[in-house]
């Protein structure tokens, strides 16, 4: 589901030996951003694939609950040309920038076991 180019690298400990995952490192990369987690929550919920102005609509809402409206076309173009890239040059989306259809990709292991541990901590399980 996702290319890592991180290499594997010491934790830093002396005689330690252990090596961070590529793959952890990816993913929690990924995770760092609400707007991408937003995103992977939505496709994760959904059977087949959902359009950008929809994922757009979903994550305006889940910013404005309990604050000001989120401007959704702010976060169309934040997901088009900075979130959705990032998610499918990772190879954990496939967005279909013509059509505007979004899909989720495969799954590996790390990030959806994250990202369930980060759906239940932000109440969107």
């Amino acid at each position: 589901m996702m290319n890592s180019n991180a290499p594997d690298v010491s934790d830093g400990r002396p005689g330690s030996g252990h090596g961070v995952s590529p793959a952890l490192d990816a993913a929690l990369d990924l995770l760092s951003n609400r707007r991408r987690r937003y995103v992977l929550y939505h496709l994760r919920n959904r059977d087949g694939a959902a359009t950008l102005e929809e994922l757009a609509e979903r994550v305006a809402e889940w910013e404005s609950e309990g604050d000001e409206p989120t401007d959704e076309d702010r976060v169309l173009a934040d997901l088009y040309h900075s979130q959705l890239p990032r998610l499918a040059d990772a190879g954990a989306v496939a967005f279909d920038e013509e059509e505007g259809y979004v899909t989720l990709d495969g799954g590996d292991a790390p990030l959806v076991e994250y990202l369930d541990i980060a759906a239940r901590e932000e109440n969107v399980a």
